[in-house]
């Protein structure tokens, strides 16, 4: 490596030996820096279905950065974080469709762990597509699903603690009055509510974090499923919490 010469002499370079190898010394320091930079910021990687993306209730579109749960968090965390989203309308844990690669929650958490490398933390809110009439599933089979899917994750990332596992707000309770009644029924709404106990008993065995979000937020009463942006802010402002601990 080559270092500045000493009193003050201009234009010339002392030679230094880093490693047996010879390298400019400014191209050291930048390296030092960047290297200083990617450590000064933890790396969150919000992983998730419409609430994740941001679906609004009323159907018009999707929620800003600024609106949706994930852009919230990354305001209440601060220069320290850095928050992404990965979020996919009607994205599942288990179940796939044909054509859409995005929608099987299991298929795709590698590729989006990778797309957003190195992560320090993965949320993942997940289970209300599950619910639907067209798959048949219990609430066990969707739990097992989730516990594969966050091994999975955990393999990737070195840690079980680096998983934080949300248990979203239970569909509502008017659901098949809604426009949304041709995909769940009473029997979604029932599952729906027994996620969060399911998914208590995987965070214990695993060691990952936990939060069940139906203790801060319910479904909006417009579609009974998505969130609206008080719920948004709400669900943000638990998830810092537990994070800052």
């Amino acid at each position: 490596v080559l270092a500045p010469a000493e009193n003050g002499a201009k234009n010339k370079t002392r030679p230094l030996i880093v490693k047996g190898r010879l390298c400019c010394y400014n191209d050291l320091i930048s390296r030092m820096v960047v290297c200083t930079e990617r450590r000064i910021y933890m790396k969150v990687l919000c992983f998730g279905d419409s609430n994740t993306f941001g679906y609004k209730p009323d159907g018009s579109g999707r929620f800003g950065r600024r609106e949706r749960w994930p852009g919230r968090l990354q305001a209440l965390l601060g220069d320290g974080y850095r928050v992404a989203e990965e979020g996919a309308c009607g994205r599942t844990i288990l179940f796939r469709e044909e054509g859409n690669p995005d929608i099987c929650g299991l298929d795709c958490i590698r590729g989006a762990l990778e797309r957003n490398r190195p992560a320090d933390l993965l949320i993942v809110m997940l289970g209300t597509n599950d619910c639907k009439t067209e798959y048949g599933a219990s609430p066990l089979e969707l739990a097992a699903g989730l516990e594969r899917l966050a091994e999975r994750a955990a393999g990737i990332l070195g840690a079980p603690e680096k998983v934080l596992l949300i248990a979203p707000a239970p569909l509502g309770a008017s659901v098949e009055e809604s426009v949304w009644g041709y995909a769940f029924d009473r029997d979604s709404i029932r599952k729906s509510l027994a996620l969060a106990e399911e998914y208590k008993k995987i965070a214990a065995r695993g060691n990952y974090r936990y939060l069940d979000a139906s203790r801060v937020i319910r479904a909006s009463a417009a579609d009974c499923v998505h969130l609206d942006q008080e719920a948004h802010g709400a669900l943000a402002k638990a998830v810092a919490e537990l994070i800052n601990g």
